[in-house]
């Protein structure tokens, strides 16, 4: 690769699958490829656009791109997709971060790039908690270039552990695989959901508690709901596998997908599903939400985590950093409007 790499503005990756992979798995400066084989990495070679264009009609002249890659020297190259503002051309140029080339005045407007999957699966999710919003482009490019600076390469972030290279070139450490695992489609995690999924609506063939020996029995709802508020989410399935009088203690829908999306809002598959059918789908779902929670955090001791779950963690830190940012422009924007 000539001149320079540029890296996702929002999760700090390649945007190239050709990463160095050895084989041996001896290499410090290699991926080992007994943890690739099995992985796609076609994802990192898709690249999507955020920019402005000056020319554009109307007062927001935001545009995003449609699907490209990276060319060289800080160029991308992108087929123009369906946003009317972006420049009339069939396969577009553009310049990321910052314009080397020009002086002053005669630089030409810069783009941020990032995977298709970062910006639509994650970073929208993350803006919006997973409600039907578009976001504001033009919002969004201002709060983008306000972190942008420094090297230029991406943006100024915290972007978490392993923190991914930032130099002329990507660097494929060894032990730091799951910075290039996919983050949206995780074959681990949909066989773990497929057996929560096939548990749905099966009851429980008895009852693992006898309501006279349920001690919950003695609470009042009222009681019993204040016990589920002190709980996380594992725990308070837990507690309803194993008491009867906790199982038919109905939790509303809105209390269980705010304690979800609290501390697991990068688990987005569970969020809608019904675990309350029987005790045996609670005990199943307690179990592997406990699980997830230890194997989504990367170590750097040894590989007990899950690679693209891991890396959908720490890219989600990275998103709430940018929709801090872009709630309170839009905040300001709209006491500005009224």
């Amino acid at each position: 690769m000539g001149g320079w790499a540029i890296f996702c503005a929002i999760c700090g990756g390649p945007f190239s699958s050709q990463v160095n992979i050895d084989p041996e798995g001896t290499d410090e400066d290699c991926y080992r490829d007994e943890v690739l084989r099995d992985f796609n990495l076609g994802w990192l070679d898709d690249l999507c656009a955020l920019g402005i264009n000056p020319d554009a009609p109307g007062n927001d002249k935001s545009f995003l791109t449609g699907v490209g890659g990276y060319f060289d020297y800080g160029a991308v190259e992108v087929v123009t997709g369906e946003d009317p503002n972006v420049p009339l051309q069939n396969n577009a140029h553009f310049i990321a971060y910052h314009d080397y080339a020009g002086i002053g005045d005669t630089r030409e407007p810069h783009i941020f790039p990032f995977h298709p999957i970062c910006y639509k699966d994650i970073l929208q999710r993350c803006i919006y908690q997973g409600k039907s919003k578009q976001i504001r482009k033009d919002v969004l490019f201002d709060v983008l270039e306000d972190l942008n600076g420094g090297r230029y390469v991406r943006l100024q972030l915290i972007y978490g552990e392993p923190e991914p290279p930032a130099d002329q070139i990507w660097y494929s450490n060894k032990g730091q695989e799951v910075l290039v695992a996919n983050p949206v489609r995780i074959s681990k995690l949909d066989a773990d959901f497929d057996l929560i999924m096939k548990s749905l609506d099966k009851k429980a063939e008895q009852d693992q508690n006898p309501q006279d020996e349920d001690i919950f029995n003695k609470l009042s709802p009222e009681l019993r709901h204040e016990v589920f508020k002190l709980l996380p989410a594992g725990s308070i399935l837990a507690l309803k596998a194993a008491s009867l009088a906790m199982h038919t203690t109905t939790l509303s829908r809105e209390f269980w997908k705010h304690r979800l999306r609290s501390e697991m809002p990068w688990l987005w598959e569970i969020h809608d599903i019904d675990v309350f059918q029987s005790q045996e789908l609670e005990d199943k779902t307690s179990k592997l939400l406990l699980d997830i929670q230890k194997k989504s955090q990367y170590t750097s001791k040894n590989d007990d985590y899950i690679f693209g779950l891991a890396n959908r963690r720490r890219i989600w830190g990275v998103c709430e950093q940018i929709q801090s940012r872009y709630l309170e422009k839009l905040k300001n924007i709209s006491n500005t409007d009224s």
